[in-house]
């Protein structure tokens, strides 16, 4: 992000958390966390926060305890912490309160529905494929061979991107801030894949 980086974890109960810093900003670029670190972590809930992004917590101590090895099984992980997994097409995401645009782009908005977190684990049925669009990498999916715009998806994620994620693949995903479309003037917050495990 232009202003930090968020960091999204999981409590060892299974709770989302997005961790802000001591003054409740986005973690600074130069942060110390990263993908499947282990940290023991003082927070408290921040106030006022807006669905659906309930997951804010803002840091108060924390101490490196290690690492989880990046050939962990991630999905027997989460299971245990009994975290949902979504499974099957993108429009199973977010309780299906995801809309699509016709190029394919996913968002949330107060008329179609607001799911109660913003981030969350998918296992697609079929491969996404890496695409380039006005600069910025995405991943789309297609129903089918025929299939043009099918579903894409933003890339906002620190690993190099791999020209396509195999169908089963654990994925992270989440929706962005709230933002006020210029094209529509209307305020949305876009679904965007952030990492993927065990690939």
């Amino acid at each position: 992000m232009e202003n930090g980086v968020c960091v999204g974890g999981l409590t060892d109960g299974g709770r989302y958390v997005r961790l802000l810093d001591n003054g409740g900003s986005n973690q600074p670029k130069d942060t110390s966390l990263a993908p499947l670190q282990i940290w023991e972590i003082d927070y408290v809930a921040k106030a006022n926060t807006r669905p659906p992004h309930v997951e804010d917590v803002v840091v108060q101590t924390m101490i490196r305890k290690g690492s989880l090895n990046r050939d962990a099984n991630i999905e027997e992980f989460l299971k245990v912490r009994n975290v949902p997994i979504w499974r099957g097409t993108p429009d199973m995401l977010f309780d299906g309160l995801v809309q699509w645009t016709l190029k394919g782009s996913g968002y949330i908005d107060a008329v179609g529905g607001v799911p109660n977190h913003s981030v969350g684990f998918w296992i697609s049925d079929k491969p996404l494929y890496k695409t380039e669009y006005e600069g910025s990498i995405r991943y789309k999916y297609r129903f089918d061979i025929f299939d043009i715009n099918g579903r894409s998806i933003k890339y906002k994620g620190f690993e190099d991107p791999v020209s396509q994620i195999p169908a089963g693949t654990l994925i992270r995903v989440s929706l962005a801030r709230w933002w006020i479309s210029p094209s529509d003037n209307s305020e949305k917050c876009w679904l965007q894949l952030s990492g993927w495990y065990n690939l």
